[in-house]
């Protein structure tokens, strides 16, 4: 019995904190939600809502691209002339990189999602990403 409640206080735990991780972040009306993390050698740089740009990136040496995936949601306080700002990432040491995707037209479509590529020495463990003034822990989303 004794097994089952600590089994059970657990998971209710798990999932508490995999909500958290959900959890979006208002910027200005336009809600956006951290999705995921993935590394890669060569990624696409494709602008945000996904268009038509095709262009790729091709990491070098001991480098690799951290690509924050992330879902936004424009809701009716998203005023449709503000310019949304490109994320900046931040390293668990402080260290900030930059991506080379924008965000163009942010409340053209009601929801999408974008991958956010940016160049980083191999192994760099993430901490969060901000867009101006908002900012989005994403460490737990780094294995």
């Amino acid at each position: 019995m004794r097994k089952a409640v600590i089994t059970a206080s657990f998971t209710v735990c798990l999932v508490a904190i995999a909500t958290g991780q959900t959890k979006p972040t208002n910027y200005k009306g336009l809600e956006i939600t951290p999705l995921g993390i993935e590394r890669a050698k060569n990624v696409a740089l494709i602008d945000c809502p996904p268009g038509q740009n095709s262009v790729r990136g091709n990491a070098r040496g001991e480098e690799e691209f951290v690509v924050v995936n992330a879902a936004f949601k424009v809701t009716p306080a998203f005023d449709a002339k503000t310019i949304v700002k490109k994320p900046v990432l931040t390293d668990s040491a402080g260290k900030t990189y930059n991506t080379s995707v924008s965000i163009i037209d942010a409340g053209s479509l009601p929801e999408y999602k974008c991958g956010f590529p940016f160049r980083v020495p191999l192994g760099t463990k993430v901490a969060s990403i901000s867009i101006d003034t908002a900012t989005i822990n994403i460490a737990s989303l780094d294995k």
